[in-house]
């Protein structure tokens, strides 16, 4: 087949977060199984890329336009992402795709493709990445409703199929409108590469100006408010009256909270054991060397970090907010806590680094629950049985 896939993020915009790998990892591996793949993307990243835009590039054997994002010279609009010369192309050479598949929902590239898959009569998948419900806060519940009033309800009436990653995004797009007939539940895969490091174990550690005995605990994400660090601050606050030489480490891009966060810490009289690292592009690093992994987010889809910290050897705490937490009681291979709840989520990380055995036990139910369910390839043939249901 011939298969084109649209995607705001992609290589090497790592730091925007999970839809860039999802997107670079289906790509690649369809081109690897033989389809001739295109990716249609932006050059928006934070960090410099220095990659020729709006014309193809050969990547992997793969064929990527990064097309020039203007939001850099608007700043303060409402619309993140505009490539400006997507539509030209997407006029001259939609018609010679089989079969698209879009990720994210509420994006110009989004609006521009589907308009002419339309056109041409080339159907399309959508994959909205847990972005369509519009409840998680107030202004961006307003800025979707308008946006699904222009062009949003087009885009998901069009579509052939809908992938979702669990059953909790199943029945919001089920909330939203969408016929159950055209859903499809096909969870990511785990990069078990990123899991895999060359660096000594302890190298991490000591980059951090951390001691060899000390219990590290790691959080790795986007520093965002939805991500619930702030949650996990406090609950960690109140384990290191008890484990005092436990460390919190922080791991990720800067989203615009991370002033308020150092701010909790200082006020909480913990600034000593706790570390802001920024961006690490081999988290392998990280994982190897920390003792427990807790992602405290509100509200999220479907996170990679918890699996790949299993198959780093490290255990996991997860909120039930995430949708990785019914993977995690399914596969029995970690611990899931209520969002919001810090003494329960302080007892938990206590348990987790007083009875290292019991983590043992966990992350070995975890990998073999991986390599099973979890696999780029798995997930890249059931996408592939999707796409031919719509030819």
């Amino acid at each position: 087949m011939k298969i084109l896939q649209v995607t705001p993020f992609f290589k090497p915009s790592w730091e925007s977060g999970g839809v860039a790998r999802a997107a670079y990892e289906i790509s690649r591996r369809l081109q690897m199984v033989g389809h001739d793949v295109t990716v249609y993307t932006t050059n928006r990243s934070t960090y410099p890329t220095g990659l020729p835009t709006n014309r193809p590039l050969e990547v992997e054997g793969m064929k990527v336009y990064y097309f020039e994002n203007l939001r850099k010279y608007f700043p303060g609009t409402l619309i993140p992402i505009v490539p400006y010369y997507l539509p030209f192309v997407a006029h001259r050479d939609l018609r010679n795709y089989d079969i698209i598949h879009i990720h994210e929902h509420r994006t110009l590239l989004a609006v521009i493709i589907s308009h002419y898959a339309r056109e041409y009569g080339i159907p399309y998948v959508l994959q909205p990445h847990g972005s369509l419900p519009k409840n998680r806060t107030l202004g961006k519940a307003k800025v979707k409703n308008l946006f699904d009033f222009i062009s949003g309800s087009a885009i998901l009436d069009s579509a052939s199929r809908l992938i979702v990653m669990n059953s909790m995004e199943k029945e919001q797009n089920i909330m939203m409108g969408v016929r159950e007939d055209k859903i499809a539940v096909i969870p990511n895969g785990i990069s078990l590469e990123r899991c895999i490091t060359a660096r000594s174990k302890g190298g991490f550690r000591k980059s951090c100006g951390i001691e060899n005995g000390s219990n590290l605990i790691l959080y790795l994400g986007r520093i965002d408010r939805i991500k619930g660090i702030d949650f996990l601050i406090e609950a960690f606050s109140r384990l290191v009256q008890e484990q005092k030489d436990a460390i919190l480490v922080i791991v990720g891009p800067e989203w615009g909270y991370k002033r308020e966060l150092e701010e909790k810490v200082r006020k909480l009289g913990i600034q000593d054991r706790v570390r802001f690292v920024g961006y690490l592009d081999d988290v392998g690093f990280a994982y190897q060397d920390a003792d427990l992994l807790v992602y405290p987010g509100m509200y999220e889809i479907f996170g990679l970090v918890p699996f790949e910290a299993i198959m780093s050897g490290t255990p996991v705490i997860v909120t039930d907010g995430n949708g990785s937490g019914d993977l995690i009681r399914e596969g029995d291979c970690g611990l899931v806590v209520r969002y919001g709840d810090c003494a329960d989520l302080a007892k938990k990380m206590a348990f987790c680094l007083e009875n290292p055995g019991e983590g043992r036990r966990m992350i070995q139910r975890g990998q073999e629950f991986v390599r099973k369910n979890l696999t780029w390839d798995r997930t890249v043939e059931k996408l592939e049985q999707e796409y031919r249901k719509c030819l």
